[in-house]
């Protein structure tokens, strides 16, 4: 084995085969030599787009044999020893000829070490120690807080990032009334780190919490930058080019005559709904036939323009808008209002005020959630976009 970079010689040649390329073999008809001092010889033999590796003393009719130490030739296969540097330094050396040598370069992808699968004590103790390395001062900005982390399980233990002033200090014990605490199993934070699991999953079904500033939670990932594992290099992301532009296709879709009604309802201020004629549900935004009767509603009524907060959904992960590939601010609410003049289960979805998240109530069964009105844009074009927001009514 190379003590230098822990790969063993045999395991440069044991792979070559996997690691063949029979397009960068093309024409080529040579048998090569290797003799790796203190570790013996080995003889390569490629023929018609195929190749053959064999250990072997007899390295007779072999274009070119090349001579260096293990660590040399570890270092040259994986990357880590530029090859001309080695060459004239004296620690490789061809017999024969050199050009026809350069041509196995082309034959082979690059050697890479097996990955070394850490226990979940080796990668905690990991994750921790690089803690402060991972710092990102940019992500911190006027901050002044304390992150604590409670994770356990045997593997576990407890640690406190202390940031301020655009600095990390990392001490492995858990202060008192931290700004926000993290507390996971030591096998659920491993997958969590290493991008196996994400934090929604964990916390909807119990296995992670959060205490504290729930906006901080959020704000790690622009605090702390993404781990990687001992022997991982982090794959340079690829540059995304975008070219923000409206497609225009002359083409016109109707939205029909129900929903044409509605959106054209929008720009006087007017939210409506069709009624059925059998059970008298309202519908909001309109549809030509009840969900529930089956029949086709043609009758319309003006509805809300205040109501009352069913249900909240709140959002921390944004996807793209898939006209203007634009992502919007989190967290948001999603609210499902129940507007004056509707009943059941009649609710309309719009977005909530962003900074009322922690304010608005829900309402069950008889009770009434939190009263809401729509706040208008002051140019309506006939758009859901004519309501900007609902608010509440205060």
């Amino acid at each position: 084995m190379s003590e230098k970079f822990g790969v063993k010689v045999e395991d440069i040649f044991d792979t070559m085969e996997e690691r063949f390329r029979p397009e960068g073999a093309e024409g080529v008809d040579a048998s090569f030599g290797y003799d790796i001092t203190g570790r013996g010889k080995w003889k390569l033999t490629v023929k018609d787009g195929a190749m053959r590796i064999e250990q072997t003393d007899d390295l007779s009719g072999c274009v070119a044999v090349s001579k260096a130490d293990p660590d040399t030739f570890v270092g040259v296969n994986i990357g880590q020893v530029d090859a001309t540097g080695a060459f004239t330094s004296g620690k490789l050396s061809v017999e024969g000829d050199i050009g026809a040598l350069g041509t196995t370069a082309k034959m082979f992808k690059r050697y890479s070490p097996p990955k070394k699968e850490l226990t979940v004590k080796e990668y905690i103790v990991d994750m921790f120690g690089t803690l402060e390395a991972r710092f990102q001062p940019s992500g911190a900005e006027g901050l002044d807080i304390t992150i604590g982390y409670d994770i356990g399980g045997e593997d576990g233990g407890q640690w406190t990032a202390a940031i301020k002033d655009g600095q990390c200090t990392v001490t492995e014990e858990l202060v008192s009334s931290p700004s926000l605490t993290m507390i996971v199993k030591d096998k659920d934070w491993v997958e969590l780190m290493l991008g196996k699991v994400d934090a929604m999953t964990l916390m909807s079904t119990g296995r992670a919490g959060v205490e504290g500033d729930m906006n901080l939670a959020v704000k790690l990932p622009e605090i702390f930058a993404k781990y990687t594992a001992p022997g991982e290099e982090e794959e340079e992301e690829q540059e995304l080019l975008v070219l923000k532009k409206t497609i225009s296709v002359k083409q016109k879709f109707p939205t029909g005559p129900v929903m044409g009604k509605f959106l054209n309802g929008l720009k006087e201020k007017k939210i409506l709904a069709n009624k059925c004629p059998e059970c008298g549900r309202t519908q909001v935004p309109p549809r030509e036939i009840c969900a529930e009767c089956r029949v086709r509603c043609h009758g319309f009524v003006e509805v809300g323009p205040k109501g009352n907060v069913r249900l909240l959904d709140t959002a921390y992960y944004a996807s793209p808008d898939p006209l203007t590939g634009e992502t919007r601010e989190t967290p948001y609410g999603l609210i499902y209002v129940l507007l004056d003049g509707c009943k059941g289960q009649d609710v309309f979805t719009h977005f909530l005020r962003d900074d009322q998240l922690d304010r608005v109530e829900m309402g069950w069964n008889e009770k009434k959630g939190s009263i809401v009105r729509p706040v208008w844009a002051e140019e309506r074009t006939g758009s859901v976009a004519d309501i900007k927001y609902f608010e509440i009514d205060e």
